[in-house]
């Protein structure tokens, strides 16, 4: 074991045995996979995405797996578990969720000693496969790296990959490659000219068979948190966003299921004798867009679970569920008008009228919160001065409104996020606001909200999102 573990330094292990592991492990198959994500690992370990896949590579007889994190290293790369050098897997499997994580992709294999295009890579090489939430909006820059893209919900897919593999595991690396085009969802760059001739794969079961946390862990982004999964998509079609638009149909989880998914973690740490989890994470698009989102949340509540959630719609609060989230410990309430007027409000079709905002944000204050977080989104398509100055004057209304009916001292804080043109939605050919543009706006509005802390993101960053949002593999040099 000691040689085996090498490369693992002591902070790694420290982090493996903060960890709390769910769901039982297959034996050891003869396919061996690193699952790597291209950032860090509190990161990674709070995407389900990630863990979904890993659970299904898990209990999968014919592989073992283990991951691989982006950690800023300048080593060889090596796996999280064991130490292994990641080049010495048969298959590199990247889960990405961001285009900015593209770039940690390439630098991973740089560190696993991989030829960064894909015809440049020899036998010995293992195959780098990619899939994750990009592969609905657009993997192309990725296309001179990879060898083979899982496009769509990996649930079924992976399973299916990985049973093509075993198989063909002592054939020739082109045939390999080529062979997986008989798995649905397959993208392989050396046949398909383009993304678009594949259709992604979608997971329909999520209805019963929920994403949730296999490994929970205090050094996560959620810490001590069980996410889980109630509904996936978005009914909504707000022209900006890429879950209601390029996403698969709305599909939620019952309550009766969200409840036995929670029971069943719960049962399995008494079981290991450990302390049961306390929290839960519900995930979703948009939390009251659930059906029966209210009720998920009042039963976990009342089994003795603290309830987290991932999106809020300011015109849809409830005093029933705030007061809820408020027990469970939550201190800051997120409200999200994305745009500084009604007028633009509708054109963005995230339609709720000021008094509507101001109403939620005084439920919030009333429920006992005594941090308010305000959201806007600036340089959006048809974007006017009246609609900065409604975003100020909308902003000291709601710090008004909240410091009216709080009591206590509380918090307001304002974060601008410029608005990033992505594929599939109908904004996807709109103007990014200009670099000196948005630096000036920014800056004003800053200047008009005196006593407001407001949070922006980094400029460069943001435009680099927008670049390989919609750009192709002529992006190649450039990453």
């Amino acid at each position: 074991m000691a040689e085996r573990r090498r490369g693992v330094s002591p902070e790694r292990d420290e982090l493996l045995r903060a960890e709390r592991r769910y769901g039982g492990r297959g034996p050891e198959g003869p396919l061996s996979v690193a699952l790597c994500y291209p950032n860090r690992y509190s990161i990674g370990m709070a995407n389900l995405g990630f863990q979904t896949v890993l659970d299904r590579l898990d209990v999968h007889p014919a592989c073992r797996v283990e991951r691989v994190f982006h950690d800023d290293g300048a080593g060889t790369l090596v796996s999280f578990e064991s130490g292994k050098p990641a080049g010495g897997f048969d298959v590199l499997a990247f889960s990405v969720s961001f285009e900015n994580d593209y770039v940690n992709l390439l630098r991973m294999l740089r560190r696993a000693r991989l030829p960064l295009r894909r015809e440049e890579r020899s036998e010995r090489h293992p195959l780098v496969v990619v899939g994750g939430a990009i592969t609905f909006l657009n993997p192309e820059p990725l296309r001179p790296f990879a060898d083979v893209f899982l496009m769509g919900e990996g649930e079924e897919m992976i399973g299916e990959f990985v049973d093509y593999l075993a198989g063909a595991r002592h054939g020739e690396r082109r045939s390999r490659i080529e062979g997986a085009v008989s798995v649905g969802g397959a993208y392989i760059p050396a046949i398909h000219p383009a993304c678009g001739e594949v259709t992604p794969r979608t997971y329909d079961a999520v209805r019963s068979d929920p994403a949730v946390s296999r490994i929970v862990t205090p050094h996560s982004e959620f810490k001590e948190t069980l996410l889980m999964e109630i509904s996936r998509g978005c009914p909504r079609r707000c022209r900006f966003c890429t879950v209601g638009s390029a996403m698969p149909k709305f599909r939620m989880l019952g309550a009766g299921a969200a409840l036995k998914t929670a029971e069943r973690f719960r049962d399995e740490d008494r079981s290991a004798g450990r302390q049961p989890l306390r929290k839960v994470g519900l995930v979703s698009a948009a939390f009251f867009d659930h059906k029966e989102s209210a009720e998920i949340a009042s039963r976990l509540f009342d089994r003795g679970f603290e309830i987290g959630v991932s999106s809020l719609r300011v015109d849809q609060l409830t005093d029933e569920v705030l007061a809820i989230l408020r027990r469970s410990g939550l201190r800051t309430i997120t409200v999200a008008p994305e745009a500084g007027t009604e007028r633009l409000r509708k054109l963005i079709r995230k339609e709720a009228s000021d008094e509507v905002i101001l109403a939620g944000v005084e439920k919030a204050a009333r429920a006992g919160f005594r941090s308010l977080r305000i959201y806007y989104m600036i340089g959006l398509p048809f974007e006017e001065e009246g609609d900065i100055d409604g975003l100020v004057e909308g902003a000291l209304a709601m710090r008004a409104r909240f410091l009216d009916v709080a009591s206590g001292p509380v918090r307001v804080s304002v974060s601008l996020h410029p608005f990033v043109p992505k594929p599939r939605t109908p904004f996807q050919w709109s103007a990014m606001i200009e670099p000196a543009k948005l630096k000036r706006m920014t800056w004003k509005i800053r200047r008009r909200l005196p006593g407001l802390r407001v949070r922006t993101v980094a400029r460069r960053e943001c435009y680099t999102e927008g670049v390989l949002a919609r750009g192709g593999e002529e992006l190649a040099p450039f990453l």
